[in-house]
């Protein structure tokens, strides 16, 4: 299996990638966007994408979004990888805190570690990379050595950086939840503790429709878990609606509810129903890291 991922080598989507029960199966390439990860699912190049979706602390990781909800409905969650996040700040060797004049890393992990960067770092510039590998890698590339990455500990090893400072991010059991996404629907049988994603939109329909779609779950006794809005881009106060619930498409509740939402709704589109992940602990994601 040929899976793309949200690159280079060294980021979190590559550990989500490593904690994947067949990773020693999957080929895996990193790309290095979002976009172009989940470019290569719609081409036939990859049969999927580990790319992330959201993270406890900070929310939803908006390119992932975009790409799931405002694109032509080719796209499907096959699964889900919810993983624990630490973040470091690497240096090449020799340099030291008090050098720094700018800090590169992903956004959300520079909003999830501005708070230690104002206290210890209040002078160093923040500059924004695709990805917190990407930052290491530039760090290390680099020929100003006064440039910092927040990055992993594996973005660390793999470019050769010292960490100067260990765990700096807000909340210390952060957790981000990536997605498997492919091109194929493929539904996953009922474990008992699923979850069921769609797009919903209630463009041009009356006001008021948008909460008696909301109220077809609250009625069935399915629990919505998350709603987030992404503009459709054909006017301002349109948008699309990303609904996260709780159970599988194949229970009745849940399929009534999604039915009856379909005769409300602009368009609907079923993203997939796949088993609730459990956060890969730090102990175990090191043992498949090394075997894969």
């Amino acid at each position: 299996m040929k899976c793309t991922y949200l690159g280079p080598l060294g980021t979190f989507s590559e550990a989500a990638l490593c904690s994947l029960p067949n990773a020693s199966e999957i080929l895996a390439k990193p790309r290095a966007t979002v976009s172009a990860a989940l470019a290569a699912v719609r081409s036939g190049d990859s049969d999927c994408a580990v790319v992330p979706l959201e993270n406890s602390v900070k929310g939803v990781v908006p390119a992932t979004l975009e790409e799931l909800v405002n694109r032509d409905g080719s796209l499907y969650i096959d699964a889900e990888i919810q993983l624990p996040v630490t973040f470091h700040l690497m240096v090449q060797p020799g340099q030291s805190l008090a050098d720094l004049t700018t800090v590169l890393s992903h956004p959300h992990a520079h909003a999830q570690c501005r708070k230690w960067l104002d206290i210890h770092a209040p002078g160093a510039q923040a500059v924004f990379s695709s990805s917190t590998a990407a930052a290491a890698r530039t760090v290390a590339q680099g020929g100003d050595r006064r440039v910092a990455a927040i990055a992993s500990s594996a973005a660390a090893r793999s470019y050769s950086l010292s960490v100067i400072a260990s765990d700096i991010g807000e909340r210390s059991h952060a957790v981000t939840r990536f997605v498997v996404v492919t091109s194929n629907w493929t539904l996953q049988p009922i474990s008992g503790d699923d979850r069921t994603t769609l797009v919903v939109s209630a463009e041009g329909l009356a006001a008021g429709v948008l909460v008696d779609i909301l109220q077809q779950f609250s009625a069935r006794g399915v629990n919505l878990t998350g709603i987030q809005s992404w503009p459709t881009g054909s006017e301002l106060g349109s948008y699309y609606f990303f609904l996260d619930l709780d159970g599988h498409i194949q229970e009745s509740r849940v399929s009534d509810a999604i039915t009856a939402v379909r005769r409300r709704a602009t368009s609907t589109h079923v993203l997939g129903s796949y088993p609730r992940h459990q956060t890969v602990r730090p102990t175990r994601l090191r043992q498949q890291m090394a075997n894969t």
